[in-house]
């Protein structure tokens, strides 16, 4: 998992070369529908807003396919990392989905805030979204880049 400001996103286009296009999209949109899929060439990104859950509610998730790169546009969430091998699986992998659904402990967590952004590999078990003690507000966006899984 890399953890980063937005301001420095330019830094992984080696890992990522579909970023910059990933960005230009995003920033081009004048009114962001809520859960609507947007595509560019590379991937593909939505926008979730709310509040946060308590904890004790969120489940650790890891996807195949893409890589997260979630963006926090507004307000702030907390997050959780664990490797997948500390982990155990609640819901096996949804191809369709790109996702599988884990809990297990999250020792490791961060408040990310606005102009922030964290990227997620499939090794990354992440737990998004939720709160430490009092709920917090949140605007982010989610953008899957596609890996190169061949």
């Amino acid at each position: 998992m890399i953890i980063d400001a937005i301001a420095n996103l330019s830094h992984y286009t080696k890992l990522f070369p579909t970023i910059p296009e990933a960005l230009e999209t995003m920033n081009s949109i004048e009114r962001q529908e809520l859960g609507k899929k947007y595509f560019f060439k590379g991937g593909y990104f939505f926008f979730q807003e709310g509040a946060t859950k308590p904890i004790e509610e969120a489940q650790f998730e890891a996807h195949r396919k893409y890589a997260d790169l979630q963006i926090v546009l507004k307000g702030e969430e907390y997050i959780a990392w664990n490797k997948l091998t500390d982990l155990t699986e609640v819901l096996p992998y949804d191809s369709e989905k790109d996702v599988q659904k884990f809990v297990g402990q999250n020792t490791h967590k961060m408040k990310i805030s606005e102009g922030m952004a964290y990227i997620c590999f499939p090794w990354d078990g992440h737990q998004a979204v939720f709160h430490v003690d009092q709920p917090l507000h949140f605007m982010k966006a989610v953008i899957k880049l596609e890996l190169n899984t061949k």
